[in-house]
């Protein structure tokens, strides 16, 4: 078992663990199996999310906040709240490993999540599986080969999405500033 300490600067905060954990999976040769992480505060938790949207803190607390604020009015709702939230979002969770791979999809990660900073925080990880034999190293399974590989054709279409909405965009802009021009001559 292997136990991480974590500085928390701000109340609320999102912090990337997942390299830790590989690091950690890397350590202890694990091959096939399961990587456990517990979070032993009252006020955090460990989830999977998204890693390509630079809006996700912000997005992440503000939905949570906007269902369980943390006042009433001018009320402090008390400390069960950020209690509440991390029992939502899970104190543990179990990640499975192939072949000495995290068995995520290249647009997640490992999220540690703080609810009462700032302050010290801990998690602990465990692993239970094969290990690699000496000499052997990780690989990305198949089965992830092609999830990636899927994901690439999805983000070449969402690209292509976007570059037609910013089209489109620039042409009714334009559009409009016809439109204004005419009316004030």
């Amino acid at each position: 078992m292997k136990i991480i300490d974590l500085d928390i600067t701000v109340s609320e905060q999102l912090i990337d663990i997942t390299q830790s954990v590989r690091d950690y999976i890397a350590e202890v040769r694990l091959k096939d199996g399961f990587v456990h992480i517990q979070i032993p505060e009252r006020s955090s938790a460990v989830t999977i999310a998204i890693n390509d949207d630079w809006r996700l803190e912000r997005e992440f607390f503000k939905k949570l906040n906007h269902l369980m604020p943390k006042y009433d009015g001018m009320m402090f709702t008390g400390w069960t709240t950020t209690n509440v939230k991390a029992s939502i979002c899970g104190m543990t969770i179990q990640i499975m490993v192939q072949d000495g791979t995290l068995i995520l999809d290249k647009n997640q990660s490992v999220y540690f999540i703080e609810f009462h900073g700032p302050g010290k925080r801990h998690y602990f990880m465990s692993t239970m599986g094969t290990t690699l034999p000496i000499g052997e190293e990780p690989k990305i399974p198949d089965s992830l080969k092609a999830l990636y590989e899927e994901r690439t054709d999805l983000k070449s279409e969402q690209d292509r999405i976007q570059e037609e909405m910013r089209v489109e965009w620039r042409l009714k802009e334009e559009k409009r500033l016809e439109e204004e021009t005419r009316k004030n001559k």
